[in-house]
């Protein structure tokens, strides 16, 4: 459902100033309301795993714009989303009963046993300021940093429950995710320069990752993060003489780490890639990340590659991925057949 309100001033008389003029553009505001549902009944998993039938998100989006006389471009974002995950995996955190052991900075993952049972719940998921103009994008408030931002990966007909970075996941035990959200929703300074030959860098600072998102979940883990650096480019370009399209995203992220343990290191780093091809009848994708998860041989590793085409207007994708997460003792992969079709 979208809402789009227009509001400005009605100004009457024979002559208006340059300042008048100015002040009467109008402020268009745009809301978005989606609400999706995720249904797993009647399906097996491996003894000792409780899956849930029923899980669901509510997402409302909420955007205004305002346009200046000089064309700078004032904007902002209020996104209130609400979900219902599996109770073990809050913000994709998760402890599978392995090695005892601290979570891993990046990953979130460990080996010791779960306790949590965490129902439906809430969270401000963006709340912040933009200035567009000539000389680039700035933003400031509570957003994913530019390293999620300029993401780019494999095509998948499913858009909440895929093998990787997956919103909602049925049985608790997705660990494949490469979409380089170090630092979640927390409160940033983000900067992204203007696109130039379909090429764009952007940089993010977040002081202190303290915020439990529903994805990425930065507050509960064993570490915490504070004065995190993000570094990305992003390349979009149609190849004029094959028609070809091309979205490629690379990152690298470091933050610092503040754990009462001798194996921890003072920081973490992470680097990532990913690419998505467009031709005409199919799309073909991957993404790839590695991250040294802040603390000494406890690497985690995550990749993923897909393929979609169009038959008789239904999407239909191919996707294969696998992580492994060497401070957490686990090593998981996974295959998805999907199909989607506008009713």
């Amino acid at each position: 459902m979208r809402i789009t309100v227009l509001g400005g001033a009605m100004l009457a008389g024979a002559a208006l100033s340059p300042l008048a003029m100015a002040q009467s553009a109008p402020i268009e505001f745009e809301s978005d309301l989606e609400a999706v549902t995720v249904i797993a009944a009647f399906h097996d998993t491996r003894a000792g795993t409780d899956s849930e039938d029923v899980l669901y998100e509510v997402t409302l989006d909420n955007r205004f714009e305002k346009v200046l006389q000089n064309g700078l471009q004032i904007g902002g974002r209020l996104t209130l989303r609400g979900q219902r995950d599996h109770p073990a995996r809050p913000g994709f955190l998760g402890r599978f009963g392995g090695a005892p052991g601290p979570s891993g900075a990046y990953s979130g993952l460990s080996g010791e046993g779960s306790t949590r049972d965490t129902g439906a719940r809430g969270q401000l998921e963006a709340a912040y300021l933009e200035f567009d103009g000539g000389y680039g994008e700035l933003r400031i408030g509570r957003d994913r940093g530019a390293a999620a931002r300029f993401f780019e990966g494999a095509p998948s007909a499913l858009t909440h429950a895929s093998i990787s970075n997956a919103y909602l996941d049925p049985d608790g035990i997705k660990i494949i995710r490469t979409n380089h959200d170090l630092t979640g929703p927390s409160a940033k300074i983000s900067y992204a320069t203007p696109r130039i030959l379909g090429l764009r860098a952007g940089a993010s600072f977040t002081p202190d990752a303290e915020a439990a998102g529903l994805d990425r979940n930065v507050r509960d883990m064993s570490a915490d993060l504070s004065d995190a650096v993000e570094l990305a480019l992003n390349l979009s370009r149609r190849l004029r003489d094959s028609g070809v399209r091309i979205d490629a995203g690379l990152a690298w992220s470091r933050a610092e780490i503040d754990f009462a343990g001798s194996s921890a290191r003072d920081r973490v780093g992470t680097w990532s890639a990913g690419a998505n091809l467009e031709f005409d009848s199919f799309e073909v994708g991957g993404s790839w990340i590695k991250s040294d998860n802040g603390f000494a041989g406890a690497d985690y590793t995550a990749w993923e590659i897909g393929v979609a085409t169009e038959l008789a207007d239904t999407e239909i994708s191919l996707n294969y991925g696998e992580a492994e997460d060497d401070l957490a003792g686990l090593v998981g992969d996974g295959i998805s057949l999907a199909a989607r079709r506008d009713i």
